[in-house]
């Protein structure tokens, strides 16, 4: 079972600015180099093959997993994304190749950004019964799955960036605990990121293809 994050004493100013070097610039230029890097290199044919498929899904389960603890400290937060809000604005889809590789192998939206069609992630939760504020209408001018009550995709499904992100004033709500367990999962999410390159790569040169 995952430690629970609980709060505490106020983070030190050393591991607040840490935490959001990690969550800002750090992670948002690796997704984006490991992404561009993944698209590069997977081999469109034999992504889906079911030995390929087995680790795809080990992966997606990783990814899940970090982004549930993610979502207990962003709990803790809430109150200061709601008043902002910046972060979800703009209609632009926030899934990349990585997200939807992982979570389906077999994905047709193969572009860094995907054009059209649905989230991977929205259907999923659709399928599973799990959207959340169902009734809630949506927030104006922001992502298309965000309601005026929150998100309708449950964390763990959710695009990596949305729950890796954190700024300034969300960070400076947390604890020194809390800051702590981001930057360590921020870090799991980055190797994990790469450990999906290697994946990529590997459908590439046909490594573990039963021949």
């Amino acid at each position: 079972m995952p430690a629970q994050v609980s709060s505490g004493a106020p983070a030190r100013l050393g591991t607040r600015l840490c935490f959001l070097f990690y969550a800002r610039p750090v992670f948002r230029a690796w997704e984006i180099f490991c992404n561009h890097l993944a698209r590069l290199l997977i081999h469109k044919e034999r992504r889906a093959l079911p030995q390929f498929q087995k680790e795809w899904a080990q992966l997606n389960l990783r990814r899940m997993e970090i982004q549930r603890e993610l979502g207990r400290i962003s709990r803790s937060h809430a109150h200061v994304c709601a008043q902002c809000g910046h972060c979800c604005q703009g209609t632009r889809e926030r899934d990349a190749f990585l997200d939807r590789i992982l979570q389906d192998p077999s994905t047709p939206h193969l572009r860094a950004r995907r054009r059209e069609g649905e989230m991977i992630a929205l259907v999923q939760a659709r399928a599973e019964k799990r959207l959340l504020h169902t009734e809630a209408p949506p927030a104006p001018n922001a992502c298309n799955e965000l309601t005026c009550r929150g998100c309708r995709i449950p964390n763990e499904l959710r695009p990596m960036q949305c729950l890796a992100y954190f700024c300034g004033a969300a960070v400076r709500a947390l604890s020194q605990q809390e800051c702590e367990e981001g930057i360590r999962l921020i870090r799991q999410l980055m190797r994990l990121q790469w450990d999906a390159v290697k994946l990529a790569w590997r459908t590439r040169i046909g490594y573990g293809e039963k021949r």
